[in-house]
């Protein structure tokens, strides 16, 4: 079973911060794919309903710790334009990682969801001509 944590983070946009979120957003996600351990981040932004949905996969708890240690300034820049309306987090997260988002559990927005089974394809898979 691989130790593998995936977030996945709905996000409602405040009034009239469309354009000051996105911006946080590619700001905060240049940064992570320089100097962070995810392996994958993509976030998604409904328009229409002003919500936005960020997925982040890391390989383990360690790697969610050294993120949030080093991205907490590229974090509060994105939260002062919205508010996250659901944290679910799939996975087997530490401890720590669970205190971390303890206060989405408090209210009902988080949730932790148990591996049952699966695996994780990484590698491109190209042929070479013969």
């Amino acid at each position: 079973m691989t130790e593998q944590i995936l977030f996945r983070n709905v996000m409602k946009i405040t009034e009239g911060s469309l354009e000051p979120f996105r911006e946080a957003v590619k700001q905060a996600i240049e940064f992570v794919e320089r100097n962070g351990s995810q392996l994958m981040v993509q976030t998604f932004v409904d328009e229409q309903e002003m919500r936005a949905v960020s997925f982040q996969l890391y390989r383990n708890s360690e790697d969610v710790l050294r993120h949030w240690e080093i991205s907490d300034p590229h974090i509060r820049a994105v939260s002062k334009h919205c508010s996250v309306e659901k944290f679910e987090i799939y996975g087997n997260p530490s401890d720590e990682v669970a205190a971390g988002l303890s206060q989405f559990f408090g209210d009902g927005r988080g949730r932790i969801m148990k591996p049952l089974a699966g695996f994780t394809r990484f590698q491109s898979t190209s042929r070479k001509s013969v």
